[in-house]
């Protein structure tokens, strides 16, 4: 009984440090576009709960993260639009998780390749959907936007693909990095 207590602790403490964590670096971006949109390392702590803890670390943690962003002022035009670029695009990055176990178990058998072909995998599929969220938010709600002639799937790939693909590579780079330095990073004693 302890030991289960002891462990849910953990997970909730991590949670808590890595959420905090993901909204200090959140200050920390490169900013492009006046609507919204930064180059930054915020996915990292939620890739790395992710990682850690599967979907349970990286879905909540992200959840919390888009929550917390919403609640510190946000742009909002309709609850809806909200949903999209808060809570959603922020706990679809939590699906990093896919490549969770095999990746762990790539780390264990000392595959450094392997394991950064899946980190790096799992970071990709996690960015992805996040772009995904935040592209169907400016077709829906930002389409007004759009260059006079561009259509507007077009002019949203091309927004969002400006800071999500560094944001991407950016957060690639430091997880695979982090990892290599220090293997016990994304392992969860759990």
């Amino acid at each position: 009984m302890q030991n289960t207590k002891s462990k849910n602790l953990r997970f909730i403490t991590e949670l808590a440090l890595f959420t905090a964590l993901s909204l200090v670096l959140n200050f920390w971006s490169i900013s492009l576009w006046g609507q919204g949109g930064s180059i930054s390392f915020q996915m990292v702590p939620t890739m790395i709960m992710a990682f850690r803890y599967g979907y349970k670390g990286g879905l909540t943690t992200g959840f919390l993260f888009g929550m917390v962003q919403l609640l510190l002022g946000a742009y909002v035009l309709t609850p809806v639009q909200a949903f999209f670029d808060y809570p959603l695009a922020f706990t679809v990055v939590g699906f990093t998780a896919v490549t969770a176990k095999a990746a762990k178990k790539a780390m264990d058998r000392q595959k450094k390749g392997r394991a950064t072909i899946l980190l790096t995998l799992g970071i990709l599929v996690g960015s992805f959907l996040r772009f995904i969220a935040h592209t169907l938010s400016a077709v829906i709600f930002f389409g007004q936007y759009a260059p006079k002639g561009q259509g507007v799937w077009l002019y949203a790939t091309l927004y969002n693909g400006s800071y999500m693909l560094p944001s991407f590579i950016a957060s690639a780079i430091v997880v695979v990095m982090m990892a290599s330095v220090y293997p016990k990073l994304i392992q969860s004693n759990n």
